[in-house]
C-alpha cells in the first residue's frame, strides 16, 4: 500500500519562494483536516490525536507537497475517496470539514489560476482541482442545544475544549476565555454544556458546538440521594406491601 500522499500546485508563477508562506500553511492544514475527517468517518473508533498527516518534502516542480502519515491503512483510503469525489464532482458523501478544506484548496487554485493535482506515491495524478472546479458550500441547521460529557482538555490561543460525550465520541468546542478557565478546574468531571449548535442539514449530525455556559454534575453520596428521592416520592409507595408483585404489574400490565 502507498504510504504517502501528494498535492502538486501547478501553474505559471507557482514555485517555492513566489507564494506566501501563509497560503502554503493553509493548504497544509486543509490537507490534514480533510484526510483526518474522512478517516474518522470511516472508523469512528479512531482518535483524532493519533492521526498525523505531516509534510516531509516540498519539491521545486511548481510546488509539490508530499505527506506521510502515522496511519496509512486508514489515511490513504480516505485520501483516495476524497480524490474520487473530486473526479466525479460528487461531494455529497464527504464530511463538512472535508468540503471546507477542499474550498481552501479551490480558492487557492482560482486566485493563482493554477491546478491542484492529487496523487499518491504510486499514482502521479488521480484527481485535479482546477480554477473551474465548483466545490459546494455545506449547509447547516443552527440552534441552541445542550450536550453532556467530560472535559478532557481545554486551552489554546483561541480557547477550545475537548469534550468526551456520553457515547464515547469526542467534540472540540469553542469556549469563552472565562469559561475555559473554569473548565480547567473541572477536568474529567461530568457536566452539562449549553450553547450554540450546528448540525449538518443532510445527516443531522452535530458538527460544531460553541459553549456559552456549563453546569457541573455534583457528586452526591448515594445514601443522601436515596433519602432525597424518598422525601419526594415516598408517599406514593406507602401502600405497597409486596414489592415484587408491584413491579410485576408495572412490567407486564402497565398499571397497578
Amino acid at each position: 500500500m502507498d504510504e504517502e500522499i501528494k498535492i502538486r500546485l501547478k501553474g505559471e508563477g507557482i514555485s517555492p519562494g513566489l507564494i506566501r508562506s501563509k497560503e502554503i500553511a493553509e493548504i497544509l492544514e486543509s490537507v490534514e483536516d480533510m484526510v483526518v475527517a474522512e478517516a474518522l468517518k470511516a472508523d469512528p473508533t479512531l482518535s483524532k490525536e493519533h492521526i498525523i498527516v505531516g509534510i516531509y518534502a516540498i519539491e521545486d516542480k511548481s510546488i509539490g507537497l508530499k505527506f506521510k502519515t502515522t496511519m496509512a491503512s486508514v489515511v490513504i483510503p480516505a485520501f483516495l475517496a476524497t480524490a474520487e469525489a473530486i473526479g466525479n464532482g460528487d461531494f455529497d458523501l464527504l464530511t463538512p470539514q472535508t468540503v471546507k478544506s477542499l474550498q481552501v484548496i479551490s480558492n487557492f487554485s482560482k486566485k493563482h489560476t493554477c491546478n491542484a493535482i492529487f496523487g499518491t506515491g504510486e499514482k502521479i495524478e488521480i484527481a485535479t482541482i482546477t480554477p473551474n472546479t465548483q466545490i459546494p458550500f455545506p449547509t447547516f441547521i443552527e440552534g441552541w442545544s445542550e450536550i453532556v460529557g467530560k472535559v478532557i482538555r481545554v486551552g489554546g490561543k483561541t480557547p477550545k475544549a475537548m469534550i468526551e460525550l456520553t457515547d464515547g465520541a469526542t467534540m472540540y468546542c469553542e469556549v469563552p476565555e472565562n469559561i475555559a478557565k473554569e473548565l480547567g478546574h473541572q477536568l474529567y468531571s461530568l457536566a452539562r454544556f449549553y450553547g450554540q449548535a450546528k448540525w449538518d442539514s443532510k445527516t443531522l449530525e452535530l458538527e460544531e458546538f460553541q459553549i456559552t455556559s456549563v453546569e457541573e454534575f455534583k457528586n452526591m453520596d448515594p445514601k443522601l440521594m436515596f433519602k432525597e428521592l424518598a422525601n419526594i416520592l415516598g408517599e406514593q409507595f406507602t401502600n405497597v406491601r409486596d414489592v415484587e408483585e408491584y413491579v410485576s404489574h408495572l412490567r407486564y400490565e402497565g398499571d397497578v
